[in-house]
């Protein structure tokens, strides 16, 4: 009788263990479809930092970077893979319009870009156009070095990209035109004359990591007379150079 009152109660706690399990796995099935729901509502055109479309007038949205560029051994010694951090800024306007900003450093040389863009979109079909002023700063006073450097510049650049739910691809082509430069060494200054610098092509890929924040990859092309994170060496001659760059940013 007593061995069978234990399997008796043996048998409820079984069924009450069980019972209480499937509701366990009941409410993170719930939730997980709540999570799923929650995921697949995402659209990365509302968080895109690089897709060249036209969003709700006074939205800012913002980008930290790292930049690895090979340095041409012509330039230098050896081969160099030279990284810089950089920080960009979109501030949107009406009409399709915004205003763009970044700053790009490697402690002894600086680049800070400022300038509007214009952005059509079709479904998922981008399309931008912009213009930029760029300001490049190099100083160095170690090594034998007193030297500093100041070049402006302008960029104007076009855009197309196409966006998935959770994924853009964007391709960007840039004009660098050197408007002036002056080298300055020891107290005394060089000036040299406007001149084509070159030309860039970019193609990046954009997706989300986390929440609203989205990881961005692009490998950008340069063919260039100089490069700001190079500047010690210019100028080189008149050549241009094919300088390959790797970009990998955060969105947020």
């Amino acid at each position: 009788m007593r061995i069978s009152l234990y399997i008796k109660q043996i048998n409820v706690v079984l069924l009450l263990s069980m019972l209480c399990a499937f509701g366990y796995c009941n409410a993170q099935t719930t939730d997980h479809k709540e999570e799923k729901t929650a995921v697949d509502s995402f659209d990365i055109k509302q968080h895109s930092f690089l897709l060249p479309q036209p969003l709700p007038k006074g939205k800012y949205f913002q980008q930290v970077s790292v930049q690895y560029v090979v340095i041409p051994k012509d330039w230098i010694t050896e081969t160099l893979t030279a990284p810089m951090l950089g920080y960009a800024g979109k501030y949107t306007l009406p009409y399709g319009f915004n205003l763009q900003s970044s700053l790009s450093t490697l402690f002894i040389s600086y680049r800070l870009n400022f300038g509007p863009f214009w952005n059509y979109s079709v479904n998922n079909v981008h399309f931008g156009a912009g213009y930029q002023v760029a300001y490049n700063l190099g100083f160095l006073k170690q090594f034998g070095y007193n030297t500093t450097l100041n070049i402006w510049e302008q960029q104007p650049s076009l855009t197309v990209g196409y966006s998935f739910k959770k994924i853009a691809a964007v391709l960007r082509g840039d004009l660098y035109l050197t408007s002036s430069l002056s080298e300055t060494q020891a107290g005394h200054t060089i000036s040299y004359p406007s001149f084509l610098n070159g030309y860039s092509i970019t193609g990046s890929v954009e997706q989300r990591l986390w929440k609203d924040n989205l990881l961005s990859f692009g490998f950008k092309l340069n063919y260039l007379k100089y490069h700001i994170i190079a500047w010690p060496a210019f100028p080189v001659n008149q050549y241009r150079y094919w300088l390959p760059e790797f970009d990998l940013g955060l969105s947020f």
